[in-house]
């Protein structure tokens, strides 16, 4: 299944109209964790994967993505960022699609998506709307824009929040320390 423009655009607007202030309800939809709250098995289990995003990285913007099957384990599709295309080509955006079209009859529900950079209002929209249950990111929007990178300040918990539908996981801050030195080199050579 491919995503139209048409389709990202109205589910992207869907979401931020849709904004309120996350209510106790939210809380209970939707956990956020941080990697150090993880047990050291957890956290050593995300970070085998986020290092297979990391390693998608070929000189461009440093954003990789994996959807991996979190019952198998099995990597099910990669995306990285392909924006001097398209903008809209972020490397979750990448990795979506090419689950969508890899395999159409993909069960969404029992992945997970990792990706070097929390993913932005326009991408997690798009995993609210595939309802892929669980986010695995490094670097945090905030310290993206920190160090100049445009970025819309919504983080990840604040998008999932107004999707009154979706519940799911967010776990942050994985790897962090290799991908923030990763994006502030990026940043440094433009």
């Amino acid at each position: 299944m491919q995503i139209g423009r048409r389709g990202l655009l109205l589910a992207t607007a869907a979401a931020l109209s849709a904004h309120t202030t996350p209510s106790a309800a939210f809380s209970q939809k939707v956990v956020t964790r941080s990697a150090d709250t993880l047990t050291d098995e957890e956290r050593q289990h995300h970070e085998r994967y986020m290092q297979m995003a990391i390693d998608l990285i070929d000189g461009g913007p440093p954003f990789g993505a994996v959807i991996v099957d979190h019952e198998s384990g099995e990597v099910m599709c990669k995306g990285r960022n392909r924006g001097s295309s398209n903008r809209i080509y972020h490397g979750e955006m990448d990795a979506m699609i090419n689950c969508g079209d890899e395999h159409p009859q993909l069960d969404w529900s029992r992945l997970t998506l990792y990706t070097t950079g929390e993913p932005c209002p326009m991408c997690m929209s798009a995993i609210i709307w595939n309802r892929i249950p669980r986010v695995v990111y490094a670097t945090s929007i905030r310290k993206l824009t920190n160090i100049g990178l445009n970025q819309i300040n919504l983080d990840t918990s604040t998008v999932a929040g107004a999707a009154s539908f979706y519940s799911g996981e967010i776990i942050s801050g994985i790897l962090k320390d290799s991908t923030d030195k990763m994006f502030e080199d990026w940043m440094a050579s433009r």
